[in-house]
């Protein structure tokens, strides 16, 4: 589990959680899969602080962690210990997993390490944030005389005395950076070099969105007793209230969800849709063409999936709202009574007691859907509406490049494996571990890799689908 609180996944609870739950499960196919594994580092599961400060590359193939020998403390890259500091702490991974950065203490001093190279001193330091494409790298720094500065490539921004929330906000291409600063009592929005204000304060529930082309950038801010969605430095509408906030990949659509005399409204290019009683927090989306807007809205004590302004059937709730790669098709899980179910296209599925949530996968096509469910003590995973083999705990779902297969990992009698189109392999781990939010990573047709965990130690595991 990452020192910044994210976690991976659940094998460490699944583990935990299967002792009291045992219950059987279907016997199914082994298969003697190819793979290698290649020994990353030592893994004890004492002492638990060592587990709790990991951090995992995004691309499965790295792992970091700090361990403690008396006042030192130290990085620890691939079971290769870095230089030794007082404190260590927040572990990042660069998005391409070459670089590992973290804040790091001496003298009473503070650093950032990244790639093993110190930029400091600071009097204290924020954790270090990549750029989507892993080429830049910033981080909050207290300066020598009190005040903070956004520190871009290893140069200071302006100094200013409080940098909000320690948000640093990378455009998808990486070239822009956007964050906020305030300098006595205004507030500044900061995108690139140029400062939009002075303002009375920045939306904390909108945050500072990009488009997908990286052109444009919106946040939200105070109009007096109101709130204002601010565009590309030019000012909507005010409105009560302001909540979550989209822009299309092209830059050319805008849509939020506002608050307007006790009502709620989304708000698509400047014309308000129908009012609500609430729109579901996250539930806010734009196809990735843009031409779709959809999101969760509230009458009474029920909830709809709206989409292009019109209500659907009505739930005792909605959760995870999902469009396929091609937008054709959109999936968003509903809940009835003590029952859940997924609703693709319009048409209900089969209901479970509880539908993971962030399990919703399409296939690289987007013909096909699966995701993770559980009914009493078992879990599965359901593809295309089928239910597949029970386990004590199923994750990292995902479909083979080509969409032909499911493939995930699964946990039965306390052993961790992978299943390929209910196959399981033959080899076994006591845990699998993935970054936060990851699925198991497909490097070509037929090979994917994980990491795997067993006899104290870690290991990057690559496969070979049959």
């Amino acid at each position: 589990m990452p020192a910044n609180g994210s976690r991976v996944l659940l094998w460490t609870l699944g583990l935990v959680a299967v002792g009291a739950w045992a219950t059987p499960v279907e016997a199914q196919t082994q298969v003697k899969r190819k793979y290698t594994e290649t020994l990353l580092a030592p893994f004890p599961a004492d002492p638990p602080e060592l587990r709790q400060s990991a951090a995992l590359s995004p691309d499965a193939r790295h792992v970091a962690y700090v361990t403690q020998a008396g006042a030192q403390a130290r990085a620890v890259l691939d079971g290769k210990p870095e230089k030794p500091y007082a404190q260590v702490a927040d572990l990042v991974f660069s998005p391409d997993g070459k670089t590992l950065a973290y804040p790091a203490q001496r003298d009473r001093q503070w650093y950032i390490v990244v790639g093993g190279k110190e930029l400091g001193p600071y009097s204290k330091v924020g954790v270090p944030v990549f750029s989507p494409d892993s080429t830049r790298m910033a981080f909050v720094a207290m300066l020598a005389d009190g005040k903070r500065a956004v520190i871009c490539d290893g140069k200071p921004g302006p100094a200013c005395d409080q940098v909000f929330e320690g948000w640093i906000v990378f455009s998808p291409d990486g070239k822009r950076i956007a964050y906020g600063a305030r300098r006595g009592q205004p507030w500044f929005f900061v995108v690139d070099d140029r400062e939009i204000g002075p303002l009375e304060y920045l939306g904390s529930a909108t945050g500072f969105q990009f488009s997908g082309d990286s052109r444009r950038v919106a946040f939200a801010a105070p109009a007096g007793t109101r709130w204002q969605v601010v565009l590309d430095g030019k000012p909507q509408a005010t409105h009560d209230n302001i909540a979550d906030l989209v822009l299309s990949r092209d830059g050319k659509r805008l849509a939020y969800a506002a608050l307007d005399g006790g009502t709620w409204h989304v708000i698509v290019d400047g014309k308000p849709h129908e009012g609500f009683q609430a729109i579901g927090e996250g539930t806010l989306r734009l196809s990735p063409d843009g031409q779709r807007v959809v999101y969760a809205a509230q009458t009474g004590s029920q909830w709809s999936l709206v989409v292009g302004g019109k209500p659907g059937k009505a739930y005792d709730d909605i959760g995870e709202v999902q469009f396929s790669p091609d937008g054709r098709s959109l999936a968003y899980v509903a809940k009835t009574g003590a029952l859940e179910t997924v609703v693709l296209d319009g048409r209900e599925q089969r209901c479970f007691d509880r539908i993971g949530g962030g399990t919703l996968v399409f296939s690289p096509g987007g013909r096909r859907l699966a995701y993770v469910a559980r009914t009493g003590r078992v879990s599965f995973a359901v593809v295309d509406g089928k239910r597949k083999p029970r386990y004590d705990m199923v994750g990292y779902l995902t479909f083979t490049p080509d969409g032909r297969w499911p493939v995930y990992a699964a946990i039965k009698d306390r052993k961790a494996f992978t299943v390929v189109e209910d196959r399981e392999a033959s080899h076994h781990y006591d845990e699998i571990w993935m970054p936060p939010g990851q699925s198991l990573v497909f490097t070509t047709r037929t090979k994917f890799h994980y990491l795997g965990v067993k006899e104290g130690a870690i290991y990057l595991v690559e496969e070979e689908v049959e």
